[in-house]
């Protein structure tokens, strides 16, 4: 049976292409809408290092890139040359490592970058400066300990220096009238110099170089010596005296019997007897001896003799004392106690210092001698015990040895334990400094207190304070506080506090840095609240009423106001809430309607529910 196509349907079937042809034609001629294109370049920041400071190695160079739709890239540039271009950017961070020993050395060399978004735009960010250190620069530190300057020297003599360093001592060598004469490798640096091959009675200069492994060096100032090995040449007797006890003296129990020598060219030792018995030789500064006279004859006098004898063999004979022995009663034999208070021992010294002692003794303190270097140089009889020491008259760089020696009323001396002390009148000690506020990683908001912390040996000088590697302010006076305008800088950005401080000889160091977060902008979308609380709803009020509301909000409050039948009679910015309300003016049984408004930081503002009182004054 064949089959017919009704043509209704036919027909509508046509009608319905030709409809979609149309619709599809006319969509064709419609205006179509263009995409904005991105103009709005990335924002970048070298985050590490921080400008100024110094790098060894490999240096880790981070940046932080953002962008309005996805950062593609940022190139790297050392001295404006491009070195590399990192494209991964994990959260926002970008790196290049950059092997600073193929710069030149102690040299500052300038880093950028260049920040690309997927739209081509660019942002070059400012250059910072890093200083490539990978040498040791440090010299070492070293003085001379034997001989020392003027002494007269013969035979073989021991050149001895202390040498130390940060790394390790290469050598140290030595030299006498400028002529090298040999190389020391190992503690003890001690060179041993045949005096016998150089022509006698001259002085001699003698200078030494210790050399550390990166071939540092520290020149020891030189000193001279007197080369005296003809001492049958020397015909002048050294002379001297006894100091102590005097003569005449009674004594008991120990008595420190101290003899002062001196020679044209140098003292060899003091020979001392009693009573005509050799008991003892001294072959050291200071010359004393401890005679326990308990073991001489009771209630008699004893001679002290003393000959003094040069290193030429010379003789002197001083003039002999007496004293009178007399031990019953006991008498005091005991010996004051003597102890330097300061400085204390191994400390660093410089200009005038204070030498304080501390003595005691059963019957009194006659004396207190000072010495530095085994020679005398003050002698106090008076409390408080001090000598006022000028550090500039010693070989600066090196350590020194300060003795004192106490005499009781009695003639008892005590010597006090020497102390060595460290003369540096000249100071390269650098400061130190640390960041107390913000904290690192801390988000930050509006007016921002940079709290910085910085001691020194000395005092200190200046505090410099950089953002993101520009300038800001320099402190000078304790507390070291700078209130940072927060909302001047780029928001939803990390920002970078650099510090450098700098002490009273200028002398720097640079601070570790902090990088901090600042959000200004606060999502503030609750209006706040707010209540009346006096007067109440319905109450009688009257004379002058303390017109009180609550409110309160996350973010806080910008202005409250205060309304009486709809108009404003007060506003307050501060807590607490209230004004006074003068009702004195008003119609007697009045009725009045109160309202009040509150406004936050955001701008929302919230109305309080009204109340109604009625005015009575009567």
């Amino acid at each position: 049976m064949e089959q017919k196509i009704n043509p209704h349907i036919l027909l509508w079937a046509l009608s319905l292409s030709l409809l979609s042809w149309t619709c599809e034609d006319l969509q064709d001629d419609l205006p179509k809408e263009l995409p904005v294109a991105d103009t709005t370049p990335p924002q970048a920041v070298i985050i590490y290092p921080v400008d100024g400071v110094s790098a060894a190695g490999d240096v880790t160079i981070v940046a932080r890139a953002t962008d309005n739709d996805v950062v593609d890239s940022v190139q790297f540039y050392i001295n404006q040359k491009w070195v590399g271009t990192d494209t991964t950017g994990a959260e926002d961070l970008f790196e290049y490592i950059w092997n600073t020993r193929e710069y030149k050395e102690d040299d500052f060399h300038f880093i950028s970058i260049v920040g690309y978004d997927a739209a081509e735009n660019e942002y070059a960010s400012f250059p910072i400066r890093i200083k490539a250190d990978n040498t040791d620069n440090e010299p070492p530190v070293a003085f001379l300990l034997n001989p020392f300057a003027g002494q007269v020297v013969q035979g073989l003599v021991e050149i001895t220096v202390e040498a130390t360093d940060n790394d390790s001592i290469q050598y140290v060598s030595y030299y006498i009238n400028n002529i090298l004469q040999g190389y020391v490798l190992e503690r003890p640096y001690t060179y041993l110099w045949n005096t016998a091959t150089v022509v006698d009675d001259e002085y001699y200069s003698i200078y030494t170089v210790a050399r550390d492994m990166s071939n540092n060096v520290t020149t020891v100032p030189p000193i001279s010596v007197l080369v005296n090995n003809d001492i049958q040449n020397d015909l002048m007797p050294p002379t001297g005296s006894i100091t102590s006890p005097p003569a005449g003296l009674t004594v008991s129990g120990e008595v420190s019997i101290i003899i002062s020598a001196t020679d044209n060219r140098a003292m060899g030792e003091v020979a001392l007897s009693i009573d005509g018995n050799y008991i003892t030789t001294i072959q050291e500064i200071p010359y004393y001896y401890i005679w326990d006279t308990t073991l001489e004859e009771e209630d008699e006098e004893h001679t002290i003799s003393v000959v003094l004898i040069d290193l030429a063999g010379n003789e002197t004979a001083l003039n002999p004392i007496s004293v009178f022995v007399d031990n019953e009663p006991p008498e005091d034999t005991t010996p004051p106690t003597v102890l330097i208070m300061e400085p204390a021992a191994g400390q660093n010294l410089s200009g005038i210092v204070s030498i304080k002692v501390h003595a005691e003794d059963d019957t009194g303190i006659d004396r207190i001698e000072f010495f530095v270097n085994g020679d005398s140089v003050h002698t106090d009889h008076t409390e408080p015990y001090s000598f006022e020491w000028d550090t500039e008259t010693v070989t600066d760089d090196m350590e020194h040895i300060v003795a004192v020696m106490g005499f009781d009323l009695d003639g008892n001396g005590m010597l006090g334990s020497p102390i060595a002390v460290y003369i540096d009148n000249f100071d390269n000690v650098a400061p130190s400094g640390q960041i107390l506020s913000p904290v690192a990683g801390q988000t930050v908001d509006g007016m921002t207190t940079i709290e910085i912390s910085a001691t020194d040996n000395v005092g200190i000088k200046t505090i410099d304070i950089a953002i993101d590697g520009n300038y800001r302010t320099t402190l000078t006076e304790f507390p070291y506080t700078y209130e940072w305008d927060t909302t001047s800088e780029t928001d939803d950005s990390d920002h970078v506090i650099s510090v450098v401080v700098a002490d009273s000889s200028d002398n720097i160091a640079y601070v570790q840095p902090v990088s901090v977060y600042i959000n200004n902008i606060t999502d503030d979308t609750t209006p706040p609240v707010i209540a009346i609380t006096n007067p109440l709803s319905g109450q009688s009020v009257s004379g002058v009423v303390n017109f009180t509301v609550m409110a309160n909000d996350d973010f806080g409050i910008s202005v409250v106001e205060f309304f009486v039948d709809g108009e404003s009679i007060d506003s307050v910015t501060e807590e607490d809430y209230q004004v006074d309300w003068n009702t004195l003016s008003l119609e007697n049984g009045s009725q009045h309607t109160l309202s009040a408004s509150v406004t936050d930081n955001a701008g929302h503002t919230t109305i309080a529910q009204p109340i109604l009182v009625t005015v009575s004054n009567e």
